[in-house]
């Protein structure tokens, strides 16, 4: 099996979004006070063991693909030169700017743009980076995108995603609106990146995490925010929204509905 292969079986498996924007605009606040309350770093310190740059790493430039509020671009701000950091989501750029402005960081650059509309010239620099760094980022969907990634950077890599993901409540719903039963809606992206990467010459390290968190969620914002998830995927008609707002309801208490979410998640590193 080849690369043409796997880059046809991930655009195959893949979620086709729309809204992207929106959906991430509106969770913007919320991602923003997990990355505040996050403890001790330490899953940065394990990140930089993981790429083999050691307690000391010091980069001339990185690149976070995807960059959310900013929390993995201001950790790398201390370590280099400058940071290039992009987002499609106005709302999450503008609480990384001001994450940064916060710590009186100056050497972090956001740009908002798709990342498949990106090109070097529009980072401001032409040189490629030491390090290319995507966390969790759905910017990487599709060979193309990957391609784009590698031609930017110069030696290190690393990209992370779910490989499995159960939701309490979103794993029903798309029994019910999708007729689905499908064990795995984040699709082949991980398992088709390791192959591309190994049938281009790469030799890809990669590890998995187990990850579990609850929410506890008002109705009207669930509700709200769920439109938004499935909307990605499919224009929602009255029945489904009706649906959606009454599975939600029937699994209130005083108002508040409980979301459970267990996940696997892979990181993977490789360099040129």
């Amino acid at each position: 099996m080849d690369i043409k292969y796997f880059s046809q079986s991930w655009n195959n498996s893949k979620k086709y979004y729309t809204m992207e924007e929106k959906f991430w605009n509106q969770r913007a606040e919320e991602f923003n006070t997990k990355d505040i309350q996050r403890e001790e770093k330490i899953d940065f310190s394990c990140i930089l063991d993981f790429i083999e740059a050691g307690k000391d790493a010091r980069f001339e430039n990185v690149l976070d693909i995807g960059c959310g509020t900013g929390f993995y671009s201001i950790q790398f701000s201390k370590i280099s030169e400058y940071v290039i950091a992009t987002d499609i989501s106005q709302n999450m750029i503008t609480y990384a700017e001001n994450n940064s402005k916060e710590k009186n960081i100056d050497n972090i650059a956001f740009v908002k743009k798709p990342w498949s509309e990106l090109s070097l010239e529009e980072f401001g620099c032409n040189e490629k980076f030491d390090l290319v760094f995507a966390s969790m980022s759905p910017a990487i969907d599709s060979y193309e995108d990957l391609m784009k990634m590698i031609n930017c950077g110069k030696n290190l890599y690393f990209l992370s995603g779910f490989v499995e993901r159960k939701n309490n409540l979103k794993d029903e719903l798309l029994k019910i609106i999708f007729n689905s039963s499908n064990n795995n809606p984040h699709g082949n992206k991980i398992y088709c990146t390791f192959n591309i990467l190994w049938n281009m010459g790469y030799y890809p390290k990669i590890t998995y995490k187990d990850s579990s968190w609850e929410r506890l969620k008002p109705v009207d914002e669930l509700y709200l925010e769920f439109l938004s998830y499935f909307q990605r995927t499919k224009v929602l008609t009255k029945e489904d929204k009706s649906i959606i707002k009454n599975y939600i309801e029937s699994k209130a208490v005083n108002g508040l509905v409980q979301e459970k979410t267990r996940a696997k998640i892979a990181w993977l590193y490789w360099k040129k």
